[in-house]
């Protein structure tokens, strides 16, 4: 399952926004361009700077370098706490995906959380996750209620979900 969430999570959002100049500048060293060669220790430095001016863009970009080790050393805790700062902002991709991080690390209430305001906002994937979580915490009546919804959706794995742990008897 984390792989799963793990290939969502990349290829959905990888490296993304808009933001302060001094994000652009940091996007542009962190990804490389025409004019500016790549560089990790610099794109750093400019993201840090507009995260500090409480750019939520920077905090997600920084978040996932945090979070994949991406030019500085891994630290989930980094990570976790830049994307909370950012989703509180409202910053869309940080919304879609710190609750499925906190689902990875085990951190069911807090993915609820943010899950629930991403079904809200259409994210229909949320909706599996939340069933998913709820059958860990052995509440079946409520995994029942988000597997059917994931499924009224077409998500797949949902009508597996809901089979394999015979939601139906709840």
């Amino acid at each position: 399952m984390k792989e799963f969430i793990m290939i969502l999570l990349l290829i959905s959002t990888l490296y993304a926004g808009e933001g302060s100049e001094k994000f652009e500048k940091g996007m542009e060293y962190l990804l490389g361009s025409q004019s500016v060669k790549q560089d990790k220790v610099k794109a750093f430095e400019y993201l840090s700077d507009a995260a500090k001016e409480g750019d939520a863009a920077a905090e997600y970009n920084l978040a996932l370098m945090y979070y994949l080790g991406d030019g500085v050393d891994q630290n989930l805790s980094a990570s976790l706490a830049l994307l909370e700062k950012s989703a509180e902002k409202g910053y869309r991709l940080s919304i879609e995906n710190i609750g499925r991080i906190y689902m990875m690390q085990y951190q069911f209430d807090k993915a609820i959380k943010w899950l629930k305001i991403n079904v809200q906002a259409g994210d229909a994937r949320a909706n599996y996750f939340l069933a998913e979580i709820y059958l860990q915490k052995e509440d079946f009546k409520s995994a029942k209620l988000y597997a059917k919804k994931a499924m009224q959706s077409g998500i797949v794995e949902a009508e597996a979900l809901y089979k394999e742990n015979n939601l139906s008897k709840y």
